[in-house]
C-alpha cells in the first residue's frame, strides 16, 4: 500500500509541474501592445514662425513614446537638428516634429506700408499646398448673388505671401498624419484689408499662384474689377429675327438704381434687404454718379434719407453709421389769435312819412321817419333817409311828428 501511494503522489506532482510549465507558455506567449518610438513632440501649441531658441527648448518640445504607425516618415530623432530653427507650420500640443516642419529662423518682414492678414483657405483654394511664404497670389473672389446668379471677379494681383498655417489630421483609415493647408498670411494696405474682409464675409476667396514680381496692384475704382457672369446658367436659345432694312438700331440705354419705397437713415444694405428696397430702370441716360447695380450697395449704409421713386446716387451710401443729434426741445406754442366776430348790423324798416314844403315861389321834398314811438326825424333827402342807423344816431328832442301828417300847402 505505501509504494502505491508513494506512486500516485508522484504522478500528482508530475502534473502539476506540467500544468505550471503550460500556463508560463501560455503568459509568455499573449498578445502584445503596439511597437512604440521616441519622437519629439510639442508641449503646447505652437504658432508657425515660432523660433525653436535653444534657451526656450525644454518649455517648447519635449520626448514621447509614440506607435510607430503615427510617426512621420521624417519625424526628428535628435534634438539637435531643431536648435535655432523656426516652424513652418502651427503644431499642436502633442503633434510630433518632422524635418518638413523646420526652416531657417527668421522675422517676418513686412513691406513699407504694408500690414499682416489672414485669410482663411483650403487645401484647394491654398493651390494644394503650393503656395509658400514669399510667393506672390492673384485672389479670385467669387459670390451668389440675391436673385440667386452667380459670379466671380479678380480683386487682387500679385499680393505677398507671408506665411502659410497648417495643421495635421489623422487619416481614419491608416491613422498616419495630413498635413491641412488652414490659412494664408498675405501683406496689405489700409485698402485691401478692406476689401478682403468684405468679399470674406459675402462670398469665398480663392488664391492664384502667379509668377513672381515686384508690386502689387488694387484697382483704384469699382469699373477696374471685371465681373464674369455664370456661363453655366441656363438660358434659352436666344431667336435671331431676319434683319429689316432702313430700320435704325434700337438705341443704347443704361441702368439706374431707383428706391421701391423710403429708406430710413442708417439702413444697411444686404442680400435680405436689397430688392424689397431698390429696383432697376432702363434710361437713355443715366444720371451722372448714380449706382447702376443694386448688388453693389450690399455691406453700405443709406447716409440721408431716401423717398420712394428717387435716384440712389453714390453719395447717398457710405460704409459708416451716420451720427444723427437730437432735435431741439419745442418751446412753449402760442394760442391762435382769436378772431373777432363781425355782427354786421342789421337795416330795420322805420315807419315814413314823405311831405312836400313850399315856400318862396319853389317846394322841397323832405322825409319823416318815426325813431321813437311818437318822435320823428327829418331828413332832407333820399340818401339821408336811407343811411340812418338807429342805434347810431339818436333822435333830436325838438323833432315832432308832422301835424296830422298831412303835406303842408
Amino acid at each position: 500500500m505505501k509504494q502505491k501511494n508513494l506512486a500516485m503522489l508522484g504522478v500528482a506532482v508530475g502534473c502539476g509541474l506540467v500544468a505550471a510549465v503550460a500556463v508560463a507558455k501560455l503568459s509568455a506567449g499573449g498578445p502584445r501592445g503596439p511597437e512604440t518610438t521616441k519622437v519629439l513632440v510639442a508641449k503646447k501649441d505652437l504658432p508657425v514662425q515660432t523660433q525653436l531658441d535653444e534657451k526656450e527648448m525644454d518649455n517648447l518640445l519635449g520626448w514621447a513614446d509614440m506607435p510607430k504607425n503615427l510617426v512621420p516618415p521624417d519625424a526628428v530623432t535628435d534634438i539637435e537638428a531643431v536648435k535655432g530653427k523656426s516652424l513652418n507650420r502651427t503644431l499642436k500640443q502633442g503633434n510630433p516634429l518632422s524635418i518638413t516642419d523646420l526652416g531657417q529662423a527668421k522675422k517676418l518682414i513686412l513691406p513699407d506700408g504694408c500690414k499682416a492678414m489672414s485669410v482663411k483657405a483650403t487645401p484647394v483654394d491654398a493651390v494644394a499646398g503650393f503656395v509658400k511664404p514669399g510667393d506672390r497670389v492673384d485672389i479670385m473672389y467669387v459670390e451668389r448673388m440675391g436673385s440667386g446668379k452667380t459670379r466671380s471677379a479678380i480683386l487682387l494681383r500679385k499680393m505677398l505671401v507671408l506665411a502659410v498655417n497648417t495643421v495635421n489630421t489623422l487619416d481614419e483609415k491608416t491613422g498616419a498624419a495630413i498635413q491641412q493647408v488652414e490659412s494664408a498670411t498675405l501683406a496689405v494696405n489700409d485698402r485691401q484689408g478692406n476689401l478682403l474682409a468684405l468679399a470674406d464675409e459675402k462670398g469665398k476667396l480663392k488664391l492664384m499662384l502667379t509668377s513672381a514680381g515686384a508690386g502689387d496692384s488694387v484697382p483704384d475704382k469699382e469699373g477696374d474689377i471685371e465681373w464674369m457672369e455664370d456661363p453655366f446658367e441656363h438660358r434659352p436659345a436666344p431667336v435671331v429675327a431676319a434683319p429689316k432694312t432702313d430700320v435704325p438700331a434700337p438705341p443704347k440705354t443704361e441702368q439706374a438704381v431707383v428706391a421701391r419705397k423710403p429708406v430710413p437713415l442708417n439702413t444697411l444694405i444686404n442680400s435680405d434687404n436689397v430688392n424689397e428696397y431698390f429696383a432697376t430702370v432702363e434710361l437713355k441716360t443715366a444720371p451722372e454718379g448714380v449706382v447702376k447695380n443694386p448688388d453693389d450697395l450690399k455691406g453700405r449704409y443709406i447716409v440721408r434719407s431716401v423717398e420712394a421713386g428717387q435716384y440712389l446716387y453714390k453719395s447717398l451710401t457710405g460704409n459708416d453709421i451716420v451720427k444723427v443729434e437730437a432735435p431741439p426741445a419745442p418751446g412753449p406754442v402760442s394760442p391762435p389769435p382769436t378772431a373777432k366776430t363781425v355782427v354786421a348790423s342789421k337795416k330795420i324798416k322805420l315807419p315814413r312819412f314823405e311831405q312836400v314844403i313850399q315856400a318862396g315861389g319853389g317846394a322841397q321834398k323832405v322825409i319823416w321817419l318815426e325813431v321813437a314811438p311818437g318822435q320823428w326825424k327829418r331828413f332832407d333827402s333820399e340818401r339821408e333817409a336811407e343811411e340812418f342807423r338807429p342805434d347810431a344816431d339818436a333822435p333830436k328832442g325838438d323833432e315832432k311828428q308832422p301835424d296830422g301828417g298831412k303835406v303842408e300847402q
